[in-house]
């Protein structure tokens, strides 16, 4: 009797802790999907009205003309409209004010509309790409009103939406849904405040774009807004090789914070002659790649060396991280080798660093002694 009832509470105890342990996996794992956003990419009207906009201006980052028979759809739906006052306005906004690239594509998220008449979404502090500081805004919306009615914009976007969704499925098997977003919390040691969103810019080629918007009462929004090219059979061209440019593009809002001079002016004052002179000595290169400063330089520089982070905490092949680090070096960022060597040692150190912020004067010094060393080769060379 005794022994009967000995092993059935044992039998009850391990049943009751076998149970126990389920239900805390089923929790933790709960947690973490909670933590991770869903990464589900979308179209958006706003983004293809100023990718077209743009490329009827002739903007050559909007006319690589590597997305098939959409391409061909667009020059035939909008030819009419190439003398439209609103792209007369983009090309004089190219020239004078220097939007182009992600600028364009900042302005495209911080459209909203109500029926056919455009407004900008309520911010305090705004968060639109400084090139549009100068710009007469509420003229220039009111000319993209006039063209999304003239044109009969709406009706060639929702006539394309199989385009979209072929787009999307294409974009989420191959790269989004293996995407850790989880890695950001444990690289930069700050929890992600933002929400994260990938857009598909049909029009944009092979351009990417990292852009943001905070609107007034709600949380920060991060974009990667994604390039499209289609193969010979007008099917999209993703691959596992994507995932790095969108591991960078969310890079990007853990990194340029930490050089902001609102924020961060010590750290600004601290870099500025290294930075100075190193983008000098890139500064052809950089310009190609719509680099035109410094601080732009030193963000791309260490969003660049934590993809390659990511390729290695991830197990990625050897030859992938090398071939990665080529294409860097191949870009001027010449320093990237060491520059990942020491984001390891970061890694390796959270003990003594938290976060990323905390590691920050260590890159400071790193681009000071690399732009020293710089200085020296050159005079030797004298």
């Amino acid at each position: 009797m005794t022994m009967n009832t000995t092993i059935i509470r044992k039998t009850s105890f391990r049943e009751t802790r076998r149970k126990c342990l389920t239900l805390l996996a089923a929790l933790a794992m709960a947690c973490l999907c909670a933590n991770a956003q869903p990464l589900t990419p979308q179209a958006n009207e706003n983004v293809e009205l100023m990718g077209i906009l743009s490329r009827m201006a002739g903007y050559p980052e909007y006319r690589m003309d590597v997305a098939g028979q959409y391409i061909k759809d667009i020059d035939s739906c909008f030819k009419d409209y190439a003398e439209h006052p609103a792209v007369l306005r983009m090309k004089e906004l190219r020239n004078t004010y220097g939007i182009a690239y992600d600028a364009v594509m900042s302005m495209a998220i911080h459209l909203q509309k109500k029926g056919n008449a455009f407004s900008l979404v309520n911010e305090e502090p705004s968060t639109l790409d400084a090139r549009w500081d100068k710009v007469d805004k509420a003229k220039f919306l009111d000319l993209l009103a006039d063209f999304y009615r003239d044109s009969r914009f709406h009706h060639f976007f929702e006539n394309h939406k199989e385009v979209y969704e072929k787009g999307i499925r294409a974009y989420d098997e191959e790269v989004a849904r293996h995407l850790d977003i989880n890695w950001y919390e444990s690289f930069y040691g700050n929890k992600p405040e933002e929400k994260y969103s990938v857009i598909i810019g049909f029009c944009n080629g092979h351009g990417n774009y990292g852009v943001n918007r905070h609107a007034k009462g709600k949380e920060k929004e991060v974009f990667a807004i994604v390039g499209y090219s289609v193969n010979q059979e007008n099917q999209p061209q993703y691959s596992k090789g994507y995932l790095s440019t969108l591991v960078h593009e969310f890079n990007h809002s853990f990194v340029n914070c930490l050089l902001d001079e609102q924020k961060y002016p010590d750290h600004v004052k601290e870099l500025e002659q290294a930075g100075s002179f190193l983008y000098l000595t890139a500064q052809a290169t950089m310009r190609q790649q719509a680099y035109g400063t410094w601080q732009t330089m030193i963000n791309e520089s260490l969003v660049r060396a934590a993809v390659i982070c990511y390729m290695m905490d991830k197990g990625y092949a050897p030859e992938e991280v090398r071939n990665e680090l080529l294409v860097q070096i191949q870009r001027d960022f010449r320093w990237t080798p060491e520059l990942v060597r020491l984001l390891r040692k970061y890694e390796k150190k959270r003990n003594r660093y938290a976060n990323l912020e905390s590691f920050y004067p260590r890159i400071i010094r790193f681009f000071t002694d690399y732009a020293e060393k710089e200085h020296k080769r050159m005079d030797i060379m004298d």
